[in-house]
C-alpha cells in the first residue's frame, strides 16, 4: 500500500487532460485554450464583483446620505416609530432594509473595547440591552418590509 498523499488535480489540470484527449496531445493549443479560459473567467468575475460593489454598496452609501428623518427610530423600550426604507434600491438587490445594516454598524461601533464608553460600570448590560433594543426594531423594519410590493 502507498501512503503517499497525493493532492487532486487543479481544473486546470483537469482541463488539460480533457483537452489533450480531445486535441490529440497538442499540449501548445491545450495551454492557449486554458489561458483563454481563464483570461474569460477572471474578467467575469471582476465584473460581476465590479456591479455587485456598484449597486449594492453604492446603494446603501447613497441611501446613508439621503435618509435624514426618514429613519425608524427606538423612543424607549416599548415605543418606536417604524418607517419603511425611502429608497428600494438597496432592499430590491439584497432583501434586507438598509436601516438594518445600519443598527449593525451601530452596535459594532458600541463594542468597541476601546471606545471611550467601555470605561461606564456597566457597559456590557448597556450594550445587551441596546443589542435587545435593536433586535426589536429590526424585526419591525423586516415585517414592513415585507408589506411592500415589489
Amino acid at each position: 500500500m502507498n501512503d503517499i498523499y497525493r493532492p487532486p488535480l487543479t481544473k486546470d489540470e483537469s482541463t488539460l487532460l480533457i483537452l489533450k484527449e480531445v486535441l490529440h496531445h497538442n499540449t501548445d493549443v491545450c495551454k492557449l485554450i486554458i489561458h483563454k479560459k481563464n483570461t474569460i473567467e477572471a474578467k467575469e468575475t471582476m465584473e460581476y464583483y465590479y456591479d455587485r460593489w456598484e449597486n449594492i454598496a453604492g446603494s446603501h452609501y447613497r441611501l446613508h446620505a439621503t435618509h435624514d428623518g426618514l429613519y425608524s427610530l427606538i423612543w424607549d423600550a416599548s415605543t418606536y416609530t417604524v418607517k419603511k426604507d425611502h429608497n428600494l434600491m438597496f432592499y430590491n438587490l439584497t432583501g434586507i432594509s438598509y436601516q438594518i445594516i445600519e443598527l449593525l454598524h451601530e452596535l459594532i461601533k458600541l463594542n468597541r473595547i476601546d471606545s471611550e464608553n467601555s470605561r461606564i460600570e456597566d457597559y456590557k448590560e448597556w450594550i445587551e440591552h441596546d443589542d435587545k433594543l435593536y433586535s426589536f426594531l429590526a424585526d419591525k423594519i423586516t415585517i414592513a418590509m415585507k408589506t411592500i410590493k415589489i
